[in-house]
């Protein structure tokens, strides 16, 4: 701390307290900063009692005061070696955290959270690799499942038939003018796809992309002009047949059927004339009797 002043001790341990909560008792010496007026309010306010030890007694919290002299230990290591002490410390206290005391037998983050946490020395959870299956996560998995079916349900989500191979436009993320389409002209070839990740290629310009195949748009390949284009003895051979001479002949060119059938649309018919006589209105009877 740059400073240890009561207002600033009071700040830090509120940090602390927030995410760990507020402890019962707190042991401590008598430094100017632990016997100010806002730590002895603090403390009053959210319930914590001030346990003070004896005046020049170190002696009575002497957990604190031989962590005090490991950590000392470890800077001097740092300082010897013109480290940064602060990266030292850091990797001191995941050692301490991860290593089960002789006393307890417990890890001191087992004796805080109820688990040790991970640290490089290999583990049985690391070799096994498969998380525990326990009610809580069974609960929470369950429910994701049928939150992920129902948003599914309420967006009339698909899957997603865009596989390796396919030509594809790509969507335009970046924000553009009002002109701008959705989707950029250029054609983008799949190489590859896992799950709803696709990674597209160009071609032209020898780029590639991963993209999400939402950002995607499958367009169908072009027909290649040699699939209209008949053989010269199918063409000679072939008869054409008008719609009305079906039922009479169906020519046959080599061993296949060849049935040409007009392609023109009939023509609209002509609406009809109402035959229903017109009645005059009655204001015009006197006019035409006259």
């Amino acid at each position: 701390m740059a400073k240890i002043t009561a207002k600033e001790t009071v700040l830090r341990l509120d940090k602390i307290f927030t995410r760990l909560g507020y402890p019962q008792t707190i042991t401590l010496d008598n430094a100017k900063q632990f016997v100010g007026v806002e730590i002895q309010e603090y403390c009053k306010t959210h319930g914590i009692y001030l346990n003070h030890s004896a005046p020049y007694w170190p002696q009575e919290n002497g957990l604190v005061e031989k962590q005090n002299r490991s950590l000392l230990k470890r800077l001097k290591i740092s300082h010897a070696l013109n480290r940064d002490w602060k990266q030292d410390l850091r990797e001191y206290l995941v050692m301490y955290y991860t290593t089960p005391h002789s006393t307890t037998g417990k890890t001191p983050t087992e004796m805080m959270y109820g688990r040790t946490i991970r640290s490089k020395i290999p583990a049985i959870s690391d070799i096994d690799g498969v998380p525990l299956n326990t009610e809580e996560a069974d609960r929470d998995r369950i429910l994701k499942q049928k939150g992920k079916e129902n948003e599914d349900a309420r967006r009339n989500a698909r899957r997603s038939s865009i596989s390796t191979g396919d030509t594809v436009l790509m969507q335009n993320l970046l924000p553009g003018n009002k002109l701008t389409t959705t989707f950029s002209p250029t054609e983008y070839t799949v190489v590859s796809r896992d799950g709803p990740r696709a990674t597209i290629h160009d071609s032209s310009s020898g780029k590639s992309f991963e993209r999400n195949v939402a950002h995607l748009k499958r367009i169908g390949k072009p027909v290649a002009e040699d699939e209209f284009t008949c053989e010269a003895g199918a063409v000679e051979n072939s008869v054409d047949v008008r719609a009305g001479d079906i039922g009479h002949s169906n020519p046959i060119v080599g061993d296949e059927l060849q049935v040409f059938v007009d392609s023109e649309e009939p023509e609209p018919e002509q609406p009809r004339k109402s035959i229903r006589p017109l009645k005059k209105p009655a204001r015009w009877a006197d006019y035409v009797s006259s």
